[in-house]
């Protein structure tokens, strides 16, 4: 008799998991709506895994994936449309303001999850800060993804010279770290800190005219001295470009587009011309 009960009681949960996909992984299901460039789909479709306080491979995993599709959504169009949406239908005054998509619910909901979405003050829009990466190398510090981790999770602060140097210090730090890895991450960090210094020679040369709003807390006021520190500037410029240009190799750059590789070599080329690029913002905060 139990046996004969069992058979229809198993039968109807399968019809039921096959209807409704209760059983479906969510990295599955990410996986396959982030294929069809569902991504804010995808990103929600995680949850199970990154609300649960049971570790596991698929909730590491989840973490990662959450990264990217985060990553990818807040910087995107479909970000601001949606919010829009969400802004006209509900007409409220406190989400009118620049910031108000703080306190959407689909933005209050991802940093409950630890997504760590920010105002960005500079440009007036959202800034996801790596939380689902904080959270990878917190609740799994072996995770093979630490290393690629640990150089997205290097803060760079805003356009002083504290923060430029504690940039280039920590970009420096993970270089020798990693060096050996062959990480695409590691080329990154070479053309971030070629790109600092190119911006610190550009501030420091002697200036032809009136010294650009952002030399200030820069520049000493001795020409002579800021122009023998803006050559060094220019020869480590000069030494991560190349680190970079050889490392990445041209089209074989699997980190990143050819295009963006013509782009370092055209500055490269320019840069031993002593030829500015009209580039002032060192750092963003």
């Amino acid at each position: 008799m139990a046996y004969r009960i069992f058979v229809p009681v198993s039968m109807c949960l399968v019809f039921v998991v096959l209807a409704f996909g209760e059983a479906e992984n969510p990295l599955e299901k990410a996986e396959a709506l982030m294929t069809d460039g569902k991504f804010y789909e995808a990103l929600f479709a995680l949850e199970p895994l990154l609300t649960t306080e049971d570790k596991s491979a698929d909730q590491e995993a989840a973490l990662w994936l959450a990264n990217a599709l985060c990553r990818t959504w807040i910087h995107s169009n479909d970000f601001y449309e949606r919010w829009e949406k969400t802004k006209q239908g509900k007409n409220k005054p406190e989400l009118m303001y620049s910031n108000g998509f703080m306190q959407w619910d689909k933005v209050i909901t991802l940093n409950q999850w630890g997504a760590r979405v920010i105002y960005e003050h500079f440009n007036a829009r959202a800034e996801y800060a790596y939380g689902f990466l904080e959270r990878l190398v917190t609740q799994y510090p072996k995770s093979s993804w630490r290393p690629a981790a640990e150089y997205y999770l290097i803060e760079d602060g805003n356009n002083e010279r504290e923060s430029v140097e504690k940039s280039l210090n920590a970009h420096y730090a993970y270089i020798k770290k990693y060096a050996k890895s062959g990480l695409t991450e590691v080329y990154m960090a070479y053309l971030r800190i070629a790109h600092i210094h190119d911006n610190l020679w550009q501030l420091l040369k002697t200036p032809s005219g009136t010294p650009h709003d952002f030399s200030i807390g820069f520049i000493s006021g001795d020409p002579e001295k800021d122009n023998e520190d803006a050559m060094k500037h220019k020869a480590e410029a000069l030494k991560y470009y190349a680190k970079f240009i050889v490392s990445v190799g041209g089209h074989s750059y699997h980190g990143g587009f050819s295009r963006q590789y013509q782009t370092v070599v055209e500055r490269f080329e320019d840069l031993k011309q002593d030829k500015e690029w009209h580039n002032f913002i060192i750092l963003m905060d």
